[in-house]
């Protein structure tokens, strides 16, 4: 990630703090999303995560919404709660590593020799 943004401590800081900031409501969009049974609403919010994600090179996320958005694609919604729920779990993981990189104000997450 530190590459993708040149380096740049402060950048890393708030690109970290805007996805804390916009994580949960993305997550909320998308369960309401899957209560509506509105496949278009579930691949936005899906596809939104996914490039949230990819940011901090978190592939499960990526790799996880990617397979959500193809579900929405097919109206599948007998595997779309499971990928909910993983992703969920996933973005969540991502969510805490990051709020202790920025507690750490270590950015990259590299620990101190």
């Amino acid at each position: 990630m530190r590459r993708q943004l040149g380096d740049d401590d402060e950048l890393v800081s708030d690109v970290i703090a805007l996805f804390l900031d916009d994580y949960s409501s993305r997550l909320q969009a998308l369960k309401a999303a899957v209560e509506a049974r509105d496949p278009d609403a579930i691949r936005t919010a899906a596809h939104t995560l996914k490039g949230s994600a990819s940011t901090f090179c978190a592939s499960r996320v990526v790799d996880t919404a990617a397979r959500l958005e193809a579900a929405a694609e097919r109206d599948d919604f007998a595997v779309i709660g499971g990928y909910v729920a993983r992703l969920t779990a996933e973005v969540e993981q991502l969510a805490d590593a990051l709020r202790v990189c920025r507690a750490e104000n270590r950015p990259d997450g590299a620990q101190s020799a």
